[in-house]
């Protein structure tokens, strides 16, 4: 190794892109996402509109308060999972999303308790819960020449000679910006734009100099999260230049690989170069001249082509500016993060406070903003700065690609994306989107999107849209150019269904009521290999459908078998066909449509073909329309053979929320229903209310096998809200601020579980804001204590909701509500139809630290239903009297 011993090499690994993603309109941006934040919606172009007159808003600064490390270990408050997220560099909706992986191979990639860093690569997805979206372009600087020895022999390279041994005390991250010192001395520092890519490597002072920077196309496949395949790789002419192609395989369960290609540029020239085994490249760089002993890197990264892959860096990163990019970063996540505006979040305010109010208030601005930063993981830009993306168009379904990938076209934003608007003019939205985790996304994220930024979500539903016409129907978790079904069910629906009743209405509503009614009534409607509506257990089950359109419940398949998750498909089935109905009704076909609509608006009341009256309990049914035995089955590692897929139904109970009131009224009133929600959160009310012990961390994430809540998962998420169906708004703002303490931390443990592309932490962010999308497809929200006094709301349209109270709840221990006025009116029902403050406006709150009996009285109670008028504002003067729950 003498010669090694005077220059620097680099080992390059080809890995892949899985789930890509991107920025706000990265297909028109530069080094800067343009989010669509504060301001007139942007996203979707040539829609013909002229924006509202907006207020100029005053931006704070609240990167300060994101800790990108929340999340990235198992739940510190049980549960069992870890929220999965990585604390890499990334814009908001990002393609590029640059971080370690560490060495026990998280889905995310990176796990907080790991201290060996495999190598840093280009591509992951946040908060997921299955592994193999991640590791594309992978490197790790090194000093070792036993790592060169081992790529020559075919070894896996990861962690040879403890290059990639790290202490947390050495690392450090902020939104667009990761930076780490492993324990060769080697300070290795990364940041991104839309597509691209960039490293600054930084070399200790050694008598040897040497430095050696890994990239292998491999990368131990059996061991590390990329799951990538050999691919191709070459050195340009110019000794600076590295491009090829990198293979990923499919995501929880999918059929078919998929390709990455990438083109990536040194700042140092290649001296020398050669190929180790497995498709490992070592290049070597003489730092013998280096003053600054740093070698920089950029890279871009394409679905279609390297020739794209090089468009992408040059549109957005063609110098080597470091501190540029990581600048314009940083100035992307401001932008987007000002959405949301707390009071407490200026300094001079926070500095008003005590010194301990302050501490406590810090915390809990970094617990609100770190959550608000993740509900900008996915979904994620998969479109080049050109428009091209590939197709999710999968000629040949028996088509097998053991290390390859099947061919597919190209597709194009300006051609397969565009459609015709109302009034007859063209619409091209402004990039294609991947990254859709729906089954999780549809409850929380998709209305907070929507609402804030309504020109991005239309052109995420125009992705859907897009990618039905290509495979054949809408599509259930898309990674990449593939859609693969980790959960049953039909989720599209409620996410267009919601996306729409909150504002992103700018995309072809024909077309997608067109998939969304073929989804739920068609047996053989498929994107490619996935039906609309099946089991996991077998995939090609099309029995589903004619089984909910005849019996109105999915049956088990035998008198005698097993449930295999029938309950949770039952429920899901209602919620897609409420969905549905609604969206139908919103649009100018209704009248037309109405005896379509009708049919939907029926069927998503079938929940009650399998609550048995006996029980009060959810219980699957077999093919002679008897009830099975074991009501309440569990869930254990794998969750076969149960009645709910991740859950209990307790847990899935209250997922009925459309139709809360009649739910109720089916199990006994609101006593019953009180009584069981009360044990669903562990609150005991003997002694009076509120309960003298608050309910133990274990009753409010006790995991998928609890009969107790997992705010950890996502049929979880609405459960504190249905209180205010009950007649007893006030135990929902006594439950939800101990949820939010309890399950949720500042810490690398501090997501209750997976955060599925910023679903948990959303429901944190609706939470602190004292509302909730509780039924998914309707224009509305829940009311609850908003938990900061001062926030300012910049709604997509440009106006702004601005939410005050008398009070800081958390600092001043006042969690329930004594008076709410709208828009300077009194106002007395805890539902808020979207209308209310679509245009802007104020919610004025009176708190109290005793219950109260706001909202209360019978005739305050939120509307339910499946054809429920949700736009009905419930603000009538109470003229019943108190409630005493």
């Amino acid at each position: 190794m003498s010669n090694l011993l005077k220059r620097a090499m680099i080992l390059m690994s080809i890995a892949a892109l899985a789930g890509c993603g991107g920025n706000d309109h990265p297909a028109q941006s530069g080094s800067q996402s343009g989010a669509d934040t504060g301001g007139a919606q942007t996203g979707t172009s040539g829609t013909g509109t002229t924006p509202p007159a907006v207020e100029q808003r005053v931006d704070l600064a609240l990167t300060r308060y994101v800790d990108v490390f929340v999340g990235t270990d198992i739940a510190a408050t049980g549960g069992g999972f870890s929220g999965n997220a990585t604390p890499g560099a990334q814009t908001p909706f990002g393609m590029v999303s640059f971080g370690p992986d560490t060495a026990s191979a998280p889905p995310g990639g990176y796990a907080y308790s790991d201290s060996t860093i495999s190598f840093f690569s280009l591509t992951h997805l946040s908060g997921p819960g299955c592994g193999g979206q991640g590791g594309g372009g992978g490197l790790l600087p090194s000093i070792s020449s036993a790592q060169i020895d081992s790529a020559n022999q075919g070894k896996d390279i990861v962690g040879t000679d403890g290059s990639g041994d790290f202490d947390h005390a050495n690392e450090s991250a902020a939104p667009g910006y990761y930076k780490v010192k492993t324990s060769n001395g080697v300070t290795s520092e990364l940041t991104a734009t839309t597509r691209t890519g960039m490293a600054r490597f930084t070399y200790p002072a050694g008598s040897e100099s040497t430095a050696l920077l890994v990239v292998d196309a491999t990368v131990a496949t059996d061991k590390h999260a990329s799951g990538s395949r050999p691919g191709t790789i070459a050195l340009d002419a110019d000794g600076r230049t590295v491009s090829g192609t990198s293979i990923v395989g499919s995501f929880c369960g999918g059929t078919w690989n998929k390709p990455v290609y990438f083109y990536a540029q040194f700042d140092t020239p290649v001296t020398a170069a050669s190929s180790g085994k497995n498709g490992v490249a070592i290049l070597q760089f003489d730092l013998s001249a280096n003053k600054t002993r740093t070698v920089q890197y950029k890279v871009g990264i394409s679905s279609v082509s390297v020739a794209n892959a090089k468009a992408n860096l040059m549109a957005e990163n063609s110098g080597w500016d470091f501190d540029a990019v990581k600048a314009g970063a940083d100035k992307t996540w401001e932008n987007s993060l000002n959405a949301i505006q707390v009071d407490l979040a200026d300094p001079q305010k926070l500095a008003a406070l005590s010194a301990s109010q302050q501490s406590t208030a810090k915390n809990n601005l970094t617990q609100f903003y770190s959550a608000f930063y993740r509900s900008f993981s996915g979904p994620t830009v998969y479109s080049d700065v050109n428009g091209d993306y590939r197709s999710m168009k999968q000629a040949s379904l028996s088509e097998k690609d053991g290390n390859s990938f099947p061919a597919r076209a190209t597709a194009n934003v300006s051609q397969d994306d565009a459609f015709q608007d109302g009034n007859g003019k063209t619409v091209v939205p402004a990039a294609h989107y991947s990254g859709f985790s729906i089954w999780d996304t549809y409850r929380s994220l998709t209305q907070l999107q929507a609402l804030l930024f309504p020109g991005i979500s239309s052109d995420t539903v125009q992705s859907l849209v897009a990618d039905a016409k290509q495979c054949g129907a809408l599509p259930h978790w898309v990674d990449g150019s593939d859609d693969t079904k980790p959960m049953e069910g039909n989720h599209a629906p409620s996410l267009v269904a919601g996306a729409y009743a909150f504002g992103a209405r700018n995309f072809d509503t024909a077309s997608a009521r067109t998939y969304m009614i073929r989804s739920q009534t068609d047996p053989a409607s498929s994107c490619n290999d996935m039906l609309s509506v099946g089991r996991v257990s077998t995939s090609n089950d099309a029995s589903v459908i004619p089984n909910w359109l005849n019996n109105g419940y999915i049956a088990t398949a035998t008198p005698t078998s097993s449930p295999f998750h029938t309950g949770s498909v039952t429920i899901e089935m209602t919620t897609a066909d409420r969905s549905v109905g609604a969206f139908l009704s919103s649009l100018s076909t209704a009248s037309s449509d109405q005896t379509t609509i009708d049919g939907f608006f029926q069927r998503s009341g079938n929940w009650k073909k399998i609550l048995n009256s006996q029980t009060n309990t959810l219980q699957a049914l077999n093919s002679s329309g008897n009830f099975t035995t074991d009501a309440n089955a569990g869930c254990n590692s794998a969750c076969p053979g149960t009645l709910f897929h991740e859950g209990t139904e307790p847990q899935y109970f209250w997922n009925i929320d459309h139709d809360y009131t009649a739910l109720i009224s089916a199990i006994g009133g609101n006593d019953a229903a009180i009584t069981r929600l009360d044990s669903l959160f562990g609150i005991d009310r003997s002694a009076g209310f509120p309960p003298k012990s608050a309910p133990p961390v274990s009753a409010l994430n006790g995991g998928m096998s609890s009969n107790q809540l997992y705010i950890g998962n996502e049929p979880s998420l609405v459960d504190p809200w249905a209180y205010n169906w009950a007649g007893s708004p006030q135990s929902a703002q006594y439950v939800i601020p101990q949820i939010m303490q309890k399950a949720f931390l500042v810490s690398p443990g501090g997501l209750p579980g997976n955060d599925d592309l910023g679903a948990t932490s959303t429901w944190y962010v609706w939470a602190a804001l004292g509302l909730y999308p509780a039924v998914p497809s309707a224009p509305g929200m829940a009311i609850s204590t908003p938990q900061f006094s001062g926030m300012t709301i910049w709604l997509g349209n440009g106006k702004k909701l601005r939410i005050d109270t008398d009070r800081q709840a958390m600092l001043d221990n006042a969690p329930y509500i004594k008076e709410l006025k709208v828009n300077g009116e009194t106002y007395n029902g805890s539902w808020l139809p979207l209308a209310q403050i679509a245009d802007g406006g104020t919610l004025s709150y009176s708190l109290s630290a005793t219950p109260t009996g706001w909202g209360a009285a019978a005739d305050l109670a939120p509307p339910s239903g499946p054809n429920a008028d949700y736009t009905k504002a419930v603000a009538a003067v109470a003229s019943g009297a108190a409630a005493t729950h």
